[in-house]
């Protein structure tokens, strides 16, 4: 699995998901007379994010790649990877480069704080 995984985040396409899969938990999670439209809403967010990853793919570092495919779960999700991708440097979240980071101490487990614009409204 884990070599899978790095061969993946070394290749020039992203990674395959069922979409199928991923939009029934949506389904199933929703009220019965929402359930279709649960469904094809996420069928239609899946897909956006799949062009999108499709698009910026290669852009995105070997390391990067690895660091948000390294925590697949059972139905992994291309929105889920596609908002990693982007919280990674180079990414359109992540800080810009010239971005003053002396006083951003990073948590224990050495995951760096999130920019001002993400960071929660109290």
């Amino acid at each position: 699995m884990i070599a899978a995984l790095v061969l993946i985040a070394l290749s020039g396409a992203p990674p395959s998901f069922d979409m199928a899969a991923i939009c029934k938990d949506a389904q199933n999670s929703a009220l019965q007379e929402d359930a279709k439209l649960a469904y094809d809403s996420c069928v239609h967010d899946e897909q956006a994010a799949l062009d999108r990853l499709k698009d910026r793919w290669p852009k995105y570092s070997a390391a990067a790649r690895e660091d948000c495919l390294g925590g697949e779960k059972q139905n992994p999700s291309y929105v889920e990877l596609w908002t990693c991708m982007e919280m990674q440097p180079g990414g359109s979240l992540s800080l810009p480069p010239d971005a003053d980071q002396s006083d951003a101490t990073p948590p224990p487990g050495g995951r760096k704080p999130l920019p001002p614009h993400a960071q929660p409204k109290p």
